[in-house]
């Protein structure tokens, strides 16, 4: 009898491992096969850890419901994570939602809600390449209330140094807000980011080949430094693509280019403030609504047929404050009305105190309703204007400068 006994447990024993053979046979992990809930009341931390730690090399699959987090969740190589009406949400106070590192990771349909307690939502580590994320959402990133993370800074999507290879694609970044100073960085003001591309330590190397594309970047403040796509930290050429991505209530700027190797082409960046955009630790002057759509700091950017316009004014919609090598074509550029504090494009000096740069070219674009069209304030060698149509402004170029 106890020899039945036994044959029979060995049979269920063989079938219960037949199951997860199929299930390692077929690629595909079910997080609720690892005791993932999703239920929108359950912690599923440990299941969602032990789900992507088994789901290395293989799918991981988060079915319809709403997943709650208390830890960050670590993406490792060859893996692909995608959900079907899946929400991934913080439960309470932490630093990233997602961790990422390794090689040929696609994370796709997945809504990514940090519940304006965590403070970001996912962080690509040095090291990681051949990285995809496509369609997802990400949203509500903030400071966590009486916690050491209370002064850092708010981010969607961080790209630490040593990150190669990159496609974000059909992204929805919104509501990412600084409620604090910064201080843990030395900076007095408040600060968040849409998107970083930038080294965590001045020792990592370089990101490079990154793209982002047909997404949605919105709601990023407050006026202080609130930034959509900020690129910034590197000194060799990061080739970073920006293309076909629409920016709105971007609350300082959409993009602050700080690193060389950048190109911005065919955006549709929308001013959405009138009037009430205000500075919390700056002085308010109420001259501009935003300071730029872009900000440039460094060399080697092209920014070509993009539309800029809005509701209100920038206080220059295109900002060269640094930067050799730089060529601005074919944009459609306007401020919503004339005001004696907003030019359409500045060169200004740089933030560095550099007054000179070279091989600047400005051609081809609509401009429209500023103090000047094109204000050059620094000194420029190789200095192109030409091809630039002009509308409601007092002056096309700033004085000495003759436009073409």
């Amino acid at each position: 009898m106890k020899k039945g006994l036994i044959v029979i447990a060995m049979l269920i024993l063989c079938v219960a491992g037949a199951s997860n053979d199929t299930a390692a046979d077929n690629g595909m992990i079910n997080v609720k096969a690892y005791g993932a809930v999703g239920d929108g009341k359950t912690d599923d931390t440990t299941a969602i850890k032990k789900a992507l730690y088994y789901g290395k090399n293989r799918t991981v699959y988060f079915p319809e419901g709403t997943y709650l987090i208390t830890d960050t969740v670590t993406v490792k190589m060859n893996t692909e994570v995608y959900g079907e009406n899946a929400v991934i949400k913080a439960a309470a106070p932490g630093d990233t939602m997602f961790r990422i590192y390794g090689e040929n990771i696609h994370i796709h349909d997945l809504t990514i809600d940090g519940g304006r307690t965590f403070l970001r939502g996912m962080t690509m580590m040095n090291g990681t390449s051949n990285l995809t994320v496509k369609d997802v959402e990400l949203t509500r990133f903030s400071q966590p209330d009486d916690s050491p993370l209370s002064t850092s800074t708010p981010i969607a999507i961080r790209v630490e140094g040593g990150v190669q290879e990159v496609l974000f694609e059909g992204l929805t970044i919104q509501d990412v807000f600084a409620k604090n100073i910064s201080s843990n960085v030395g900076w007095n003001h408040k600060v968040a980011r849409g998107i970083l591309i930038s080294p965590a330590l001045s020792t990592q190397p370089v990101s490079r080949n990154i793209t982002i594309q047909h997404s949605l970047i919105s709601d990023i403040g407050p006026k202080d430094d609130g930034d959509g796509i900020v690129v910034q930290g590197f000194q060799d050429d990061v080739h970073v693509t920006i293309q076909h991505n629409t920016f709105e209530r971007n609350h300082k700027r959409a993009i602050k280019i700080q690193s060389p190797g950048v190109i911005v082409a065919h955006n549709q960046i929308h001013n959405s403030f009138y009037q009430d955009n205000v500075y919390d630790t700056y002085k308010e002057t109420n001259e501009y609504d935003m300071w730029s759509a872009i900000s440039v700091y460094e060399d080697n950017v092209e920014i070509t047929e993009n539309t800029i316009d809005g509701i209100g004014r920038y206080s220059a919609a295109i900002d060269i404050a640094g930067g050799n090598n730089v060529r601005v074509s074919g944009n459609t550029i306007a401020n919503r009305e004339a005001s004696p504090a907003s030019d359409v494009i500045r060169i200004n000096k740089g933030y560095d105190g550099t007054s000179s740069f070279t091989n600047i070219s400005i051609q081809d674009n609509s401009l429209r309703n500023g103090r000047y069209g094109i204000n050059v304030v620094a000194g420029v060698e190789q200095l192109t204007l030409s091809g630039n149509t002009y509308d409601g402004v007092e002056r096309l170029a700033s004085s000495g400068i003759e436009a073409k």
